[in-house]
């Protein structure tokens, strides 16, 4: 599957992947997802069984170079253009958090994108979650593996969290 969406990457300009292959309904990822996320560097978009078109997305950010990258790639494309854009950051710092949206959100109103921004508290996954129920968001966006491997090993993973926990599709950005 890599070898061959590796031969393919450079005329796609999105990979849309199902988060469970037809053999892996009992694992809540696919064998394949997390490799091909890791390999490729053309966004990806993870849904579920029943897909429908999204109005709206939360765009989970951090602040790291991963989540400003991702950031800019929206802010070109016009794949979110028209829907109402969620910017939230889940920490424990107001001021800082409130700073680090204000900058992000200048850059997607610059791309004429209706930004709403927000600061929640907690464990990402959930606080998320509970902002993205709260809001009737049916998209989520956000930057995937933005740590090494081995930080990963020790403290886990957002994205793969996100991944398999996600009641609505991901678009992934690298």
């Amino acid at each position: 599957l890599i070898e061959t969406l590796l031969e393919q990457e450079p005329n796609a300009r999105l990979v849309v992947m199902g988060r469970q292959g037809e053999q892996h309904q009992d694992h809540p990822i696919g064998s394949h997802i997390e490799s091909v996320i890791r390999t490729l560097k053309q966004p990806i978009l993870v849904v579920m069984p029943e897909f429908t078109a999204p109005k709206r997305f939360i765009f989970a950010y951090d602040g790291s170079a991963t989540a400003k990258k991702a950031l800019a790639r929206v802010a070109a494309s016009p794949l979110l253009k028209g829907l109402a854009c969620h910017l939230v950051m889940v920490s424990d710092n107001q001021a800082t958090a409130n700073a680090e949206l204000a900058a992000a959100a200048d850059t997607l109103n610059g791309a004429d994108f209706t930004v709403s921004t927000a600061v929640c508290q907690g464990e990402v996954q959930a606080a998320l979650e509970a902002y993205q129920v709260e809001h009737s968001i049916d998209l989520m966006v956000m930057g995937a593996y933005g740590h090494s491997r081995i930080r990963e090993f020790f403290v886990g993973s957002n994205t793969t969290r996100m991944i398999s926990k996600s009641k609505i599709p991901l678009l992934l950005l690298r």
